[in-house]
């Protein structure tokens, strides 16, 4: 039987490197999130990042929004969700995260995410995760607990916890909705054209966020503020989101899905080179918590029984 045309296996790993830059991308930008801190505000921040990135998208996308604009009206509510929850309010809250927390602490608690999810979706009735997958929510709870306790739960009643972490916390229930939102996306409602029109309903929502909050532009900002800005904007929106969208469609959703928890790993150790960021026993304790929590969230719920039977067999 003739085995696969030389061209899928580039494919595949023209995929799988999309994949890999998309999550150093995307991890970059909570290095660039936590060095604007000083500079910018956060909505203003937000409002900056996705504005250039509609600017951008918009020529490529224009005519596929047209052609879809029938599907696009009758999702408009979806499209309303996704632009509040995933573009909206998650970048919002985490470059206000980033404003008051570490990079590091930000991104490991961030790694909560798949969790989460997957305890949206039981209470939703999307799925219905085994023993190991609740194991693994625990698991990865108590490793968010560490970071934020500073593995002191004593410090609570004294120092109090970090806002910046309560934050993040909040950033990552937000990404929750948007992802059980997202599964909800119609067949024939392109990835790009759902990226456009939810940018395009959160910019409506960040314009009167940004004029009632008092939120500020920065006036005469400096080189580094403008290429910090221009790389969230360009490299972790645009670029990250058509390297992922070319990824997902060469080796599925499923696969692609996994690249994301990269960003646990990329993000500490730019934070540290980068940003000059402390990696302590307190982050490598959580962190290793929350990851070896994503890894039995991960395990096929029915992975033990198909071993027993195969070993009865």
């Amino acid at each position: 039987m003739p085995g696969p045309p030389p061209s899928a296996g580039r494919h595949e790993t023209l995929a799988v490197l999309a994949l890999i830059a998309a999550a150093l991308f995307w991890s970059g930008n909570f290095i660039a999130g936590r060095a604007l801190r000083g500079d910018i505000d956060p909505v203003a921040l937000n409002l900056l990042r996705w504005g250039l990135c509609l600017a951008l998208l918009l020529p490529l996308v224009a005519r596929r929004l047209v052609r879809h604009r029938c599907v696009v009206l009758r999702a408009w509510r979806l499209l309303l969700g996704l632009g509040a929850t995933g573009i909206a309010a998650f970048h919002t809250l985490t470059y206000q995260a980033l404003s008051q927390t570490t990079a590091v602490n930000a991104l490991l608690i961030l790694a909560l995410a798949p969790a989460a999810i997957m305890a949206g979706a039981r209470l939703t009735g999307d799925s219905r995760p085994g023993a190991v997958q609740w194991m693994g929510c625990l698991v990865s709870l108590a490793g968010a607990g560490v970071l934020i306790t500073r593995a002191d739960p004593a410090r609570l009643h004294t120092a109090g916890v970090n806002p910046g972490d309560l934050w993040m916390l909040a950033a990552v229930l937000v990404w929750t909705v948007y992802s059980l939102l997202l599964r909800r996306r119609p067949a024939d409602l392109p990835q790009d054209v759902t990226l456009a029109a939810s940018i395009a309903v959160a910019l409506v929502l960040l314009v009167p966020a940004f004029l009632v909050t008092g939120a500020t532009l920065p006036r005469a900002p400096g080189p580094g503020t403008v290429a910090a800005i221009l790389y969230i904007a360009v490299f972790a929106s645009l670029v990250a989101f058509l390297l992922w969208s070319f990824g997902v469609n060469e080796i599925g959703a499923a696969r692609a899905g996994q690249f994301v928890y990269l960003m646990p790993v990329f993000g500490p150790v730019l934070a540290v080179v980068i940003l000059g960021e402390r990696l302590g026993p307190v982050q490598i304790a959580g962190g290793l918590c929350v990851l070896a929590g994503i890894a039995l969230v991960n395990r096929p719920p029915r992975a033990r029984h198909a071993m027993r039977r195969d070993r009865r067999a």
